[in-house]
Parts: C-alpha cells; sequence; structure tokens
C-alpha cells in the first residue's frame, strides 16, 4: 500500500508515544509499504529532543519536516544550564520574572492555543500534504493523535480529496477522560468538542489504544463499532536481546543494590508519588537494613516540581535527568525490578508497559484505582505483583522485597512475547486494511 501519514510527535523527539510512531511506520515498510510522512522539524534545544534518533526512521521513509511555528518553539525550549557563579545570580534575581512568565505560558497553552501548541503548524503541513497528494495516488491516510493537530491536517485533506481512505489514531482522548491534558477556559473545550465530532464524522475508521477509551467514544459519538478498532504498543526484542547480552552496566544501577527503576515522566495528575514517600518513611523508621538495600531509580521527568523534591530526600532514591531512549531501555534491561505506575481517572494505560514486559526484570504494577486498565492487561501478561497505590500495599512489598524478589514466580522473570513490535504492527496493518 502507498500510505500518508501525518503525525506532530515522532522522533527525534523523545518519549514512548514517539517510539510507538517510529515502530509502526519503519515495520508496516518493511512489510512492503510505501509510506510518507508529514511530520515536525523539531529545534534541537527542544524539551526532550534526542540526538539519538535522528536517523531513526528506514532510508525508504519519506519524512517531510514543517516548522512547527514560532509558539511551539517558545514553549518547549530546554531550561538553560546554570554554569557559572555570575549565571546563578542572574537565574537567582529572574527567579520571580521566570515564574510569571511560565505562568503566562500556561495560561495562553492551556486557554489560547486551539487545538494545541502546534496551531501554526497545521496549515503549512496541509500545504504539503497535498503536494504529495496531488502527485502521488495513497491507498491511505493515517493520522496519528498525539497530538489533535494531526487529525485536523487530515481532515482539512479529506474535504479537498474525499475519495482518500482515512483512518485516525488516538492515543488518548481528545476530549473527555484525560487528565493529561487540560482543556482550559469553557469556550475552548465547547470549539474543541465540535471540532472533533466534524473529525469523528469524517474519519472511516477509528483506532484507539485501549478498551476503555474504545468504548468510551463508541457511547460519545454513537459510533457503528465496525469502524472502531484497538491496536497496542510493543517492543524491539532483538534490541532487548542485544543489551540483555551486553556485561556493560549502566551508570546508576548498582550490583550490591536491589535496583528498582521508573523510567519515564511522573505527571502529578496521574500518578501520585505521596504513598511511596510515606511508605519509604516508614520502612526507614522500621526496617533501616532493607531500606538502605533499595536503588530506586526515576529516569525522566516530573511535571511537578514538589514531587521530585520529596523524593530527593531519600538516599536510596536518584533522580536521573532525560536519557535518551535506548540509554534508558539499557536501564529497563538492567533492573532488578521495574516500577510500573497506573493511571488514576483516565481510561489509559502508560506505553511503557509493553517496553517493560519485555525485559527479564519483575514488574511491580501499581494500580490507580480499581477500575484501572492495566490492572486487566497486567494480569493477563503475568509479569508480576499487582498492588493498590497505598502506603500500607507498597510497604509490604519494600519491606519484604530483599528475600521475595530472588524468590519471584519464574515466569515473572521471563520476557512475554505476545506484544514484539512484529506482532503488533502485523495487527495494525491487517486493521488498517
Amino acid at each position: 500500500m502507498k500510505i500518508l501519514i501525518i503525525a506532530t510527535y515522532l522522533p527525534p523527539y523523545g518519549g514512548s508515544g514517539n517510539i510507538r510512531l517510529l515502530n509502526y511506520i519503519n515495520y508496516l515498510n518493511e512489510l512492503g509499504n510505501d509510506i510518507d510522512v508529514i511530520g515536525v522539524d523539531y529545534p534541537k534545544d527542544s524539551i526532550a529532543y534526542d540526538k539519538s534518533l535522528e536517523d531513526a526512521f528506514n532510508s525508504s521513509v519519506n519524512i517531510v519536516r514543517v516548522n512547527a511555528g514560532y509558539l511551539y518553539n517558545l514553549f518547549n525550549r530546554k531550561k538553560k544550564v546554570v554554569k557559572s557563579d555570575d549565571d546563578v545570580k542572574k537565574e537567582t534575581s529572574n527567579t520571580k520574572l521566570n515564574k510569571i512568565k511560565v505562568k503566562v505560558n500556561n495560561f495562553i497553552k492551556t486557554n489560547l492555543l486551539i487545538p494545541d501548541s502546534f496551531i501554526f503548524w497545521i496549515r503549512p503541513a496541509y500545504k504539503e500534504a497535498c503536494k504529495l497528494i496531488n502527485s502521488t495516488e495513497y491507498d491511505l491516510m493515517l493520522s496519528i493523535h498525539e497530538t489533535p493537530s494531526s487529525h485536523l491536517v487530515a481532515s482539512k485533506l479529506k474535504n479537498k480529496y474525499p475519495k482518500i481512505k482515512w483512518v485516525g489514531y488516538w492515543s488518548d482522548p481528545w476530549n473527555g477522560d484525560s487528565a493529561l491534558r487540560e482543556n482550559g477556559l469553557w469556550v475552548k473545550k465547547k470549539i474543541e468538542e465540535r471540532l472533533e465530532r466534524k473529525v469523528v464524522e469524517k474519519v472511516d475508521k477509528l483506532l484507539f489504544t485501549t478498551k476503555s477509551t474504545l468504548n468510551f467514544y463508541i457511547k460519545k459519538y454513537s459510533l457503528n463499532e465496525e469502524n472502531a478498532d484497538v491496536v497496542y504498543r510493543g517492543f524491539n526484542s532483538e534490541l532487548y536481546k542485544e543489551y540483555s547480552r551486553s556485561e556493560e552496566v549502566p551508570e546508576h544501577i548498582k550490583e550490591d543494590k536491589i535496583n528498582i527503576v521508573h523510567t519515564g515522566t511522573i505527571y502529578s495528575k496521574l500518578r501520585d508519588i505521596t504513598p511511596l514517600c510515606l511508605a519509604l518513611n516508614k520502612l526507614k523508621e522500621e526496617n533501616y537494613k532493607v531500606y538502605k538495600k533499595l536503588n530506586i531509580l526515576f529516569i525522566g521527568q516530573f511535571d511537578s516540581s514538589d514531587d521530585e523534591k520529596k523524593l530527593r530526600e531519600f538516599e536510596c532514591v536518584k533522580i536521573v535527568d532525560f536519557l535518551p531512549f535506548k540509554e534508558a531501555i539499557k536501564y529497563v534491561i538492567k533492573a532488578d525490578v521495574l516500577l510500573l505506575y497506573g493511571n488514576k481517572n483516565s481510561s489509559q494505560v502508560p506505553g511503557k508497559l509493553y517496553e517493560y514486559i519485555g525485559s527479564e526484570a519483575v514488574v511491580v504494577s501499581i494500580l490507580g484505582s480499581k477500575e484501572d486498565e492495566l490492572g486487566y492487561i497486567m494480569r493477563e501478561v503475568d509479569k508480576g505483583p499487582i498492588i493498590y497505590n497505598e502506603e500500607t500495599d507498597i510497604f509490604d512489598l519494600l519491606n519484604n522485597i530483599e528475600n521475595s524478589y530472588k524468590d519471584y514466580d519464574s515466569n515473572w522473570k521471563k520476557p512475554c512475547f505476545l506484544f514484539t513490535w512484529e506482532k503488533v504492527v502485523l495487527d495494525l496493518f491487517n486493521k488498517l486494511t
């Protein structure tokens, strides 16, 4: 097939969702599909720019990168690194001003940019896509959310080229239960709901990442169930085998400790780290021997500086800033235990779960609620203990971990091959056709 893909989030911008799209594209290409992509030309000082992913796509995939626009570039730059005493003084004197700037930026992003920070990417991306469609006959157009701007480009293209088959992919709800995305002012929310309804009415098929989200959309928009389906994420089994055989030990892994690793962003609205902090305090008081045996690594970012500060108070916790994808995967592979937080108040599951289950580490799943879909998936794959995000549950697990993690069910230490990229993308291809 000849496929046109519209996407805002893709490498070299990092993140599990972007790695997902990278593998969708590469493996679809390896199945014999000819793929063009309309994407984003990210500034190299973007927050999660990953230089190691600059050449990650297959050479036969054609990627047309379009400037993200002034506002995206303004809001998504890395923080300046403070190097000298003069810089420190300057940074301190500007603290109040910087806080005001952050508040203003957040207000603009949350309330004025419809649908997102890529608002000024939509029109030029549409123009570039038109050039491709005018010169090439496509069998399929696939637009990828996150973010919604991708769907708006595809919607404009569907208006101009109504015969092209359009499949829309929702990584999480655009409007509705997404706890990560703030809709801002009431009027913005209403506008975006109207925009999404128009998208849903035009798209020929809808794909989602969880059954809960699919059911949410079927109910909300009275969808024909035959036009909606679920596709999953996966992991690169060959990469995992390669890194597993390597004798290289990542810098912060301590071979005389029990290495508990969490990768990715801690979103305070989705993942509450307070019960973990309470459990660690109690463990320090009641079983200091085990407390000192732990090496808990949080690799990634925090959207709440308070959460990060709380965790930094514990000697057994180490926070490692954003790492390139392949460097982070080395920690996943060399960990003794992987910490997997579910999402509270959301129908979504963390994308990292598919990376975790490909490892030989035991995965501790901490559910955000009884309805957390993560629980259903992890019970099916059977990769480790499943507990609730409560102080007592976490304390009991940590208090006994020195003895129990060595005696965990041997099946928990085996990779789960249900979600290799080869299987996942073959399933995706069948659902596209």
